[in-house]
């Protein structure tokens, strides 16, 4: 019931003034370029996950911050709509299919492999090494890093 509702905020997903302020006090001229290459659902997206761990923990750490905003950055190898976004968490439960299609569907090997692939980029914009981490493990199963446990639960109700 969560991805229905997801699918449907992603679909009617703006930004709005008060958040490029956020933004534009929280970052430099750099990350504020590859932060707009994502499309708008996603921004909204990292938007909300920040806005849930500052809201819910009252979280002031830069590192965690930076890292909701950034956790999904390496979907931007991809043209990933919503509807692209629903077949492949939809062919994640049937793994035979979801592993023979992964390779030869660009979409899919993107989508399921996003964490990688944000955590390079997220060295290509000059993040420090805790915020790649956390951005390369945000969907490890059972991890032990706080930060990365708070991160999946934003990310989770979002």
């Amino acid at each position: 019931m969560n991805r229905i509702k997801q699918y449907f905020k992603a679909k009617k997903a703006k930004i709005y003034e008060e958040d490029y302020k956020f933004l534009m006090n929280f970052l430099n001229e750099k990350e504020l370029e590859y932060f707009n290459k994502l499309p708008v659902y996603e921004k909204r997206h990292s938007l909300d996950v920040c806005y849930y761990l500052i809201d819910k923990y009252g979280v002031e750490e830069y590192d965690l911050l930076k890292a909701a905003i950034f956790h999904d950055i390496g979907k931007i190898k991809a043209k990933i709509t919503p509807t692209k976004k629903a077949i492949a968490v939809i062919l994640k439960k049937i793994p035979f299919l979801a592993n023979l299609l992964e390779r030869p569907v660009y979409f899919l090997k993107v989508y399921y492999n996003h964490a990688e692939y944000g955590a390079e980029i997220c060295k290509e914009i000059g993040l420090n090494e805790r915020i790649v981490g956390i951005v390369r493990h945000h969907h490890d199963n059972n991890p032990k890093d706080e930060n990365i446990i708070k991160l999946q639960e934003a990310d989770e109700k979002n």
